[in-house]
């Protein structure tokens, strides 16, 4: 039998593992980390990482892949220094480097657009003065006149619209330098200690190979959370699915691909189960009586525990490294799969870089766009306005709860609240109000019986609503009101009258009426009704 301890080096060696890929959830994210480092024949330690404090232990897993190769163990602890070997002040003083230089970059090319701008505007002055004698002369006439403002009006426009661009993205490469600046100063401040992860594998070659190595861990402090644009054109309703995304795990995330994933830990770890809810006489406490223990006895297990507890992950039993091992499976990409076990995943389509400090980063998931079914609604008894709303069917996302900003074509107009709505699935969202549909509630009947004691007194109500469609196209208004419920035996509530009859009515005493109005008419509905009670009650409520 070979004796491979032999070709076990002294110390372990270092491998590059870049983050290539992150998962993010609700609560937490998934890292993926990957790297190629060459292999000498013979049994090698090799760390592959050392991760920040945020990581689970137990979450870490390693893949391999190469000629000949096999992967023998994986360690993962925790350990305490001054300095983790994955962000040496060499590494960490380059990035300070090259996001200074993505700065600066961008500062440059901000400079180059106020430039174009600035001969825009000496082209302008000079073309303007060049017409207006060409005009003068006859050599030219007023649609050269207005080609030429056209176009520099055109350049203009887009030399603005690249600046705002360069200006968005100088904001996220100038906080991108501040978060390395203040990783570099904290690591230049010797002594203090820092906790980290470090996986470290054991690989074994018979010839030289290339080892490819993947490694994927789960860390706390990031999530993302789902913002909306509601655009209302016409009778569609453009929705932009948007992600807003934080994190704090204390490393940064490159422009790599990002995913975002709809599934969640519930609040429980396990199934939930009933158990038996009983209930009973209360019962007095027993007082139990506890006995010393004998001179020389042993404590119990529970007492005296010295069980050594490990923080990291289980060290697996020994085994001969000669023993047959398969060879390591290789690695392979599969792309994002829409569904992922309960919940969604979303994969943004362009990389963005997320540094690792509390900010918010947002980017665009997707856009859809369906028919709208437009109507109106009014409570006038709570508030004389119309509320648009629409009616729409989700198309193949998994909409999470969150904010939603409403625009009318380009005008804001307000925001409101979206609930979890399934693919597939038709729900309702308010669109603001809308003031060209007027909305009055009035008082027009309230009278009160006399009435002797001992007899029944009975109080007379009636309102009028009156809705009007100051609108260019016809406007279908729900109109809600209501009448009181009895909570007495002794309180009588009777509907007298309804004009026109509601469409429909519940036991809660809601009355709904469907108006269809065309443009410039106005349509009024009433309710009337009584209650009766004995004269010597009084009513509360009415």
């Amino acid at each position: 039998m070979t004796d491979t301890g032999a070709l076990v080096n002294t110390g372990p060696e270092n491998a590059d593992t870049p983050i290539t890929g992150v998962t993010v959830f609700t609560d937490g994210a998934r890292v993926t980390r990957a790297g190629v480092r060459q292999v000498q024949p013979g049994v090698h330690p090799v760390v592959v990482a050392s991760l920040t404090e945020t990581a689970d232990p137990s979450s870490v897993r390693v893949a391999a892949r190469g000629h000949d190769l096999a992967l023998l163990n994986v360690e993962v602890q925790r350990r305490v220094g001054t300095e983790p070997r994955r962000e040496s002040l060499a590494k960490l003083r380059a990035d300070v480097e090259r996001c200074r230089e993505a700065v600066k970059e961008l500062d440059d090319a901000d400079e180059a657009e106020r430039a174009g701008l600035g001969f825009l505007g000496h082209l302008s002055e000079a073309a303007a003065t060049a017409l207006a004698r060409a005009l003068s002369a006859g050599r030219a006439g007023y649609d050269e006149l207005a080609g030429m403002a056209g176009h520099l009006s055109a350049s203009t426009a887009a030399a603005l619209t690249r600046r705002r661009e360069i200006a968005a993205r100088r904001r996220v490469a100038q906080r991108e330098l501040d978060a390395a600046e203040e990783r570099l100063a904290g690591a230049e401040q010797p002594g203090e200690p820092v906790v980290f992860t470090e996986v470290l594998v054991l690989l074994e070659a018979a010839a030289a190979t290339d080892a490819e190595i993947e490694l994927t861990y789960h860390v706390a402090g990031a999530s993302w959370r789902p913002l909306y644009d509601l655009v209302l054109d016409g009778e569609r309703l453009n929705v932009s699915y948007l992600a807003e995304i934080t994190q704090r795990t204390g490393e940064d995330w490159p422009e790599v691909t990002l995913v975002l994933s709809t599934t969640r830990q519930g609040l429980r770890q396990t199934l939930p189960e009933l158990s038996p809810w009983y209930i009973g006489r209360l019962q007095p406490p027993r007082v139990r009586a506890v006995r010393a223990p004998a001179p020389g006895a042993p404590m119990s297990a529970a007492a005296g525990s010295g069980a050594d507890e490990s923080f990291g992950a289980p060290v697996p039993a020994p085994r001969a490294f000669a023993a047959a091992l398969p060879e390591a499976k290789e690695l392979s990409a599969a792309p994002a799969q829409s569904e992922s076990g309960a919940g969604l995943v979303y994969t943004v389509a362009r990389p963005l870089a997320v540094p690792s400090d509390g900010g918010p980063h947002k980017t665009l998931v997707a856009k859809s766009a369906a028919d709208a079914r437009l109507d109106y609604l009014t409570v006038p008894v709570l508030a004389p306005e119309a509320y648009l709303r629409a009616t729409v069917t989700n198309g193949p996302l998994l909409l999470l709860p969150g904010q939603a900003r409403i625009f009318h074509g380009p005008q804001f107009v307000g925001e409101t609240h979206l609930d979890s709505v399934a693919p597939g699935e038709e729900f309702e969202v308010q669109l603001g109000v809308d003031d060209q549909i007027k909305v009055e509630r009035k008082l027009r009947r309230r009278t009160t019986s006399k009435a002797v004691l001992g007899s029944t007194r009975t109080v007379d109500i009636g309102y009028e609503s009156t809705v009007e469609n100051h609108r260019d196209r016809k406007a279908t208004v729900s109109v809600h009101d209501h009448i009181p419920v009895s909570t007495d035996g002794d309180i009588k509530v009777r509907s007298r009258e309804t004009t026109p009859a509601p469409d429909s009515t519940d036991d809660l005493g809601e009355l709904i009426w469907t108006l269809i109005l065309p443009p410039g008419e106005s349509a009024a509905v009433r309710h009337r009704f009584t209650v009766e009670h004995p004269a010597q009650v009084t009513v509360v409520g009415l």
